[in-house]
């Protein structure tokens, strides 16, 4: 109760939803984003945004530690941010209680490749907002006496790097307090892998157990989603249809193992009619006026039929079938206009156990000038 609204308070504008109104801040003149990841990248773009005339990106390393993805640093260079490397931070220079300017002074590498401060080397820059963008450490007394009885070594608690856990059993550390995470993201993982650590010791399990889903079970779980079509049973009306997603019996499996009703196979043919699929296969749409960036309207794919012969496809409906007895296995084929084509691999898609079958007789993607797909589909006798 005497935690939460110190969070609150100290949220940004925009962070926590009680401070949502308040809109973004308003900066003016010179900022400094002190980092090199992608939060500190984004911190300076965002300083631009918000007023700021100009930005520095003051990083002690040179530019090959840069952590962050090269697209946003590339965004940072084009919005004229001015990167500046080997500098570390040494002092605010404060006026009248403003922030004026901040004092750094000159990194290098030894002849051991351990990174130096050289004192002697120093730089003052104007300033008039200072933003910290990089880990913190662990340098308070107070808060290290805090943590007793966790075991250190050196600054920083033992922990186990798989786990998370810590020297107490009942504690689990992750982020700059592990030692281990350089970035947001790594952190945001730590919490993730600790969070499944708990969850096995809540429940007597081996903290070494593989995390899976699901991980718990609750009343929703009793509730009966299942639909029935054609006097087929589906366990749950989600499904993936014939496509990439489909494209192998692993991926199918898998599908099925995160809680998919259904599949409908990538479509195939027989031997004789085996296709070669084309690379890249995403093109860009042409649907709308935009062709590159967020407002872009579509992509197209112009994936074929399934690369992998007949035989692949029947062995592996069966064996989908065997591990997975309640789920629905659709078999979708593609012939050319051969009624005993047709015949024979219908047979065979049965015959390896398919709940269904669907006839592919709508693929546009180069099939038609084999006779095949839309060829056949857009001839109402033919389908007939």
């Amino acid at each position: 109760k005497n935690f939460l609204p110190l969070v609150s308070d100290g949220s940004k504008p925009g962070l926590c939803a009680c401070k949502a109104a308040a809109g973004l801040p308003k900066l003016h003149g010179n900022v400094i984003v002190l980092g090199a990841g992608d939060t500190a990248f984004d911190c300076a773009t965002s300083a631009l945004r918000c007023g700021a005339r100009r930005v520095f990106v003051v990083f002690r390393k040179g530019s090959s530690g840069i952590r962050a993805v090269p697209e946003e640093v590339e965004l940072a260079r084009d919005e004229r941010c001015e990167l500046l490397p080997y500098l570390s931070p040494r002092k605010v220079i404060v006026k009248d209680g403003l922030i004026t300017a901040m004092e750094f002074c000159r990194t290098e590498q030894d002849e051991n490749d351990k990174w130096v401060e050289d004192e002697e080397q120093t730089q003052r820059l104007k300033a008039n907002f200072v933003i910290s963008a990089f880990g913190s450490g662990l340098e308070d007394q107070d808060v290290k006496a805090a943590l007793a009885p966790l075991q250190f070594r050196g600054e920083l608690p033992v922990v186990d790097r798989i786990t998370m856990q810590s020297s107490v059993p009942q504690v689990f550390l992750g982020g700059d307090l592990a030692g281990v995470a350089n970035t947001t993201v790594e952190s945001v993982n730590d919490g993730k892998v600790a969070a499944w650590s708990i969850h096995c010791q809540l429940q007597g399990l081996p903290l070494n157990t593989p995390a899976a889903l699901p991980l718990f079970y609750t009343d929703i779980d009793a509730v009966d989603i299942s639909v029935e079509m054609c006097g087929i049973r589906f366990e749950n009306p989600f499904g993936l249809a014939s496509a990439p997603p489909t494209t192998s019996t692993a991926m199918i499996r898998r599908a099925f193992e995160q809680g998919w009703g259904f599949v409908v196979t990538k479509t195939f043919g027989l031997d004789k009619d085996l296709v070669t699929n084309v690379s890249p296969r995403i093109v860009r749409g042409t649907t709308s006026g935009y062709k590159y960036g967020p407002q872009q309207g579509c992509f197209l794919n112009i994936e074929l039929i399934s690369e992998k012969r007949a035989e692949y496809w029947l062995k592996s409906i069966g064996e989908l079938k065997r591990d997975f007895p309640e789920k629905i296995v659709i078999a979708s084929i593609m012939c050319s206009f051969n009624e005993a084509d047709w015949t024979e691999l219908a047979i065979k898609a049965e015959q390896s156990g398919a709940d269904a079958l669907e006839l592919n007789l709508s693929c546009p993607h180069g099939m038609g000038e084999r006779g095949m797909g839309l060829a056949c589909g857009q001839d109402p006798e033919l389908v007939e």
